[in-house]
């Protein structure tokens, strides 16, 4: 056999120009490539069937038409009929030398083959002699007995080629024995002679490396024969057929529910509920024996064999505490890392190094017509065993040792164990490595190692989740895990309650589940309430011994100054103590004051409302009850006892909903869940109406609920900045419910308004813009912060601007007139809360009209040099503002009109001429006064001044033609202005003007 493997090529040569080749050269190289090759197969993917090959035997019905073709052997057309054949699936498999393997059907050349086909089959077979002495087919180096199928085609090629046709049978002929065969594919690997070189041309030499694939089938008990006893041996098979042969012989196992029933009236009668709870103890052990054996896992006992350490553990005869009900969820626990391991039986098809001898030219296809259906396991075939790298199922060898020595250790540690009570929390529907460890396990280092694989694996052992806190990880969330995010976890292991007064227990668990704020209510079921039929229990006096209080608290005392190991009966003390005090809390005393001004606080009457039902009729309206060890949030945890009498807590259940409380359910809805520092109080919607509210931060009290009217409200103002940002939480009745609130803070800045100020005072005579620029002055802590501007003059808002510590805005004012604005500045945080500011009133006045007509000079003349041919003497007009003649300081007294442009030397020539300009040119300027300025104002609404120029001769004394007012150049400037706001020739209304701005009309 050649088996390529055994010794691998790790190295090759590279070649030169012009190099001489040797074979060992060549074959050195060739070798390199095909080890690599074969190792990634085999290391890299795996080895063994990775799909089809799948066999049966095909037996048709023969028509009529084919009964004549029957008689006659030989006949062409019936031998291509595929009846009476092995049918065998084209199919892909590896071997552990690393031989791709697939069926083949013959090619052109002897060294080329074809695979694109469906299936093949065989009608004939021979006996198969092994010449090449592959030591998997050999017991003692002696042959199974194997036989060699042939197609149709291939039996015709060899019988052409000179075999003996005698030699064959077909596989009709074996029908019967079909079912007990085993096929095998079998690559017949051999290196031919090498034939030397004779002449100079020796290219078509050198040994040929010769690779059949060989159907063969063999009877199943040889084969088994094989694998136990053959010369070589296939590891590989071998022990993945022992796993599937364990998961076979184990049994099924569940673990038996604990029901109750209103026949449950005693103590002993619960006690034997799980007592018959307590089954498959026998198959358990049976189961996990063979598991141990095939995986390895020692199973120390102190001695003991598992059955009877199981008995001692589960028979429920032990004294002191009566934790049957733990010794219950202990055989639960088995069973379920048990049912865990036997699930991870089925999935350890992984090899990280495969054996090269376990098959390594062969692959074993199971017996003729094998079933491969879903989850159906077929005997003597080869499965595919993954590498590593290709499937996750490396690990499940480590998982399954682990749970094993896990399963050791939860028999060992199992302890009982009193302490005080605590929550834990934990997860419901998983797996148990995945729950907190219960309180009745010895939570020491080999536990733990155990207990989580993902956990172990990642040296996080102790970041598991117990009641036993000694050996877990420091940090705070292990320790005190209710003080953290619980979102993942969905159940509360309860425990430290067994064998406590059930009244002290509630009490314990109402504490904790307030102090950590959990949703789930609790109860107390009672066995027997000692009641007598047709009678009421007769009345006793209750009595307060104040000298027996003194006794059980000396008693409490001695048990803890001589750490007494018996809990249980400093508990009954507690618990007589504490019934005392409940009298106590219900007697009268004398409303007189005592010269030591003694003040009796009693307890809120709250606190001593205690929940108990008789059991039995509590089953008869609600069922469900299930042992759990614990709750779910927004469950009901029950606690059963015998009688007052007896009262130390005996077992637990729980229900999934909350049920049966003397008080309504606690409920409280608010109409938002973010409110800012200023908002107004909400009011809030609570169940019972009557309520008691209170809200907390991290357990601290936040005096944030008012009343108002029989009226809760939520007054974020009464919210301490400490807490702003932080998720305030409520109770209702001491309760908690599910609403939650945040407040944050409100942006807080100061603004101020700043200068005001115009292009020049307003008292100016001078000034000529009535608006008015306003500066805001805003000064803090801009972080996260955005302002909104409205400035009350109609102007847009600006929304969500960036903040800054100056803004500048210019209202637009009309002269003379004045407004009072109502600036308002809003800051909003990135938490949506905003401060408004409404600033102080801002009285702006606009210029003054008056002011800016004041001093203003009107220029009209005639310009002989530049309008020639004026020669008149009826140019004589009136300068009007708003209708009003303006005269400015007079120069004419006593004449018509005030502006003159007449130059014959008639009556209207006022002979007003400038110096410097042609004779014939006249020039007239006014200078509005201020009692004009005034006048033309009052007639002003708007700001504007309409100055117009008319003929001011009367109309008997005026041309045809008018007053020549085409001639009149006119300049009018600003005061103190040199250039003129307008110039031209006047024809009536000729300019309508703000004589503050220069704007026209």
């Amino acid at each position: 056999m050649n088996t390529k493997l055994d010794n691998v090529t790790t190295q090759y040569r590279k070649f030169n120009d012009n190099q001489a080749l040797t074979e060992g050269q060549l074959n050195e190289f060739i070798d390199y490539f095909e080890d690599q090759d074969r190792l990634s197969r085999t290391r890299l993917s795996g080895v063994g069937i990775v799909c089809g090959f799948q066999s049966e035997y095909v037996e048709l019905e023969i028509s009529p038409s084919l009964a004549e073709k029957t008689s006659r052997p030989g006949d062409r057309d019936l031998e291509e009929i595929p009846f009476d054949t092995i049918a065998i699936t084209q199919g892909a498999g590896v071997t552990t030398d690393g031989d791709l393997i697939t069926l083949r059907k013959a090619g052109s050349k002897n060294s080329e083959v074809t695979i694109d086909f469906q299936a093949k089959n065989y009608r004939y077979y021979r006996n198969y002699i092994d010449v090449v002495g592959y030591e998997h087919f050999r017991i003692g180096g002696q042959q199974i007995p194997l036989l060699e199928l042939f197609t149709t085609q291939e039996y015709t090629k060899l019988v052409n080629e000179g075999a003996n046709a005698g030699d064959f049978k077909q596989v009709i002929d074996i029908r019967s024995s079909l079912n007990d065969k085993i096929v095998i594919l079998y690559l017949e690997s051999y290196s031919n002679d090498e034939n030397p070189c004779q002449d100079a041309d020796c290219d078509n030499n050198g040994a040929e490396q010769v690779s059949n694939l060989k159907v063969l089938l063999a009877d199943s008990a040889s084969v088994s024969e094989l694998i136990a006893k053959g010369d070589a041996k296939d590891a590989i098979y071998k022990q993945h057929n022992t796993y599937e042969k364990l998961f076979d012989s184990l049994p099924n196992i569940q673990a038996k529910r604990v029901i109750l029933d209103i026949e449950v009236k005693t103590a002993l009668q619960l006690k034997t509920k799980f007592k018959e709870s307590i089954t498959a103890v026998a198959d358990l052990s049976q189961g996990f024996d063979s598991i141990a054996d095939t995986f390895n896992v020692s199973v120390n006992l102190g001695g003991q064999t598992l059955i009877d350490k199981l008995n001692s553990l589960l028979s429920m005869t032990t004294t002191g505490l009566e934790d049957y009900q733990y010794r219950y969820d202990l055989l639960k626990d088995l069973i379920d890392t048990y049912n865990e391991i036997k699930d991870l039986i089925l999935h350890l098809n992984a090899e990280c190094c495969p054996d090269i001898t376990s098959f390594p030219k062969h692959l074993m296809l199971g017996p003729v017509g094998a079933k491969q259906e879903l989850g159906q396991y077929t005997p003597l075939r080869h499965g595919f065993y993954n590498s590593p790298v290709t499937t996750n199922d490396d690990e499940n060898y480590e998982r399954v040792v682990m749970l094993a020595n896990r399963f050791v250790q939860k028999i060992n540690g199992f302890q009982t164990y009193i302490g005080r009570i605590k929550i834990t929390p934990s997860n419901l529907n998983v797996r148990l490595g995945n729950k907190a460890i219960p309180y009745y396990y010895n939570v020491d280092q080999p536990l733990l190692a155990q207990w989580n694989f993902e956990k172990a694996k990642t040296d996080r052992a102790a970041y598991n989740l117990s009641y036993h806190t000694t050996n877990l990880a420091g940090e705070d969330f292990i320790q005190n895990p209710l003080n953290y995010n619980i979102d993942n976890n969905d159940f509360y292991r309860i425990e430290g309650h067994l064998g406590m007064p059930y009244k002290t227990a509630l009490q314990n668990i109402n504490d904790l589940k307030t102090q950590y704020g959990l949703a789930f209510d609790v109860i107390a079921l009672v066995l027997d309430k000692g009641e007598k039929p047709g009678g009421k229990p007769p009345v006793r006096e209750k009595t307060v011994s104040i000298d027996e209080l003194r006794k059980q608290l000396v008693s409490i005392s001695s048990d803890v100054s001589n750490r007494t190991f018996n809990s249980q009966n400093t508990l009954l003390n507690i618990s007589k103590l504490d019934e005392q005090l409940r009298l106590l809390n219900q007697a009268e005393f004398s409303k007189e004051g005592s010269p030591e001004g003694i003040t009796v606080v009693k307890q809120d009457p709250k606190k001593d409302d205690v929940v108990s039902e008789l059991l039995s009729e509590f089953l008869e309206r609600k069922s469900g009850l299930e042992h759990k060890g614990g709750v779910e949030p927004g469950g009901t945890i029950a606690l059963v006892y015998y009688s007052e009498a007896d009262n130390q807590v005996l077992a637990d259940f729980s229900l999934p909903y909350l049920c049966c409380s003397k008080k309504d359910p606690a409920f409280l809805s608010l109409p938002s869940s973010k409110l800012c520092q200023k908002d107004a109080p909400i009011a809030m919607t609570i169940v019972p109406t009557d309520g008691q509210v209170k809200a907390f931060v991290n357990g601290t009290q936040v005096p944030a609920v008012t009343q108002s009217g029989g009226q809760s409200f939520f007054d974020p103002g009464l919210v301490n900045a400490i807490y702003f940002g932080q998720t305030i939480t409520f109770t209702v009745d001491d309760d908690p419910v599910e609403a939650q609130m945040v407040v944050y803070a409100q942006p807080n800045v100061s603004v101020t308004t700043g200068t005001v100020s115009y292009d020049a005072p307003t008292m100016d005579e001078n000034a000529n813009n009535p608006d008015a620029t306003v500066e805001f002055n805003v000064a803090g802590d801009f972080t996260g912060l955005t302002f909104t501007w409205n400035f009350d003059d109609g102007t847009p808002i600006q929304h969500n601007e960036a903040p800054a510590n100056k803004k500048i805005h210019v209202y637009k004012l009309v002269a003379g007139q004045e407004k009072t604005f109502n600036p308002i500045l809003t800051v909003t945080n990135t938490n949506g809360c905003s401060t408004v500011y409404k600033l102080a009133p801002l009285k702006l006045k606009g210029q003054s009209t008056i002011a800016c007509l004041s001093g203003m000079r009107v220029v009209i003349q005639y310009r002989d040099d530049v309008d020639q041919g004026h020669v008149c003497n009826d140019a004589t007009f009136n300068l009007k503002g708003n209708d009003i003649v303006i005269g400015g300081i007079n120069p004419y007294p006593g004449f018509v009109g005030n502006i003159h442009l007449s130059n014959t030397g008639g009556n209207q020539d006022r002979g007003n001429h400038k110096a410097g300009t042609p004779p014939l040119s006249r020039y007239n300027e006014i200078t509005i006064t201020q009692a004009e300025a005034k006048q033309m104002a009052s007639q002003s609404l708007d700001g504007f001044v309409e100055f117009s120029l008319e003929c001011a001769l009367p109309p008997s004394n005026r041309p045809p033609t008018g007053c020549h007012q085409d001639v009149a150049y006119t300049e009018i400037f600003l005061a103190n202005a040199t250039i003129p706001i307008y110039k031209g020739y006047p024809n009536g209304n000729f300019l309508k003007i703000n004589p503050c701005t220069g704007v026209t009309k």
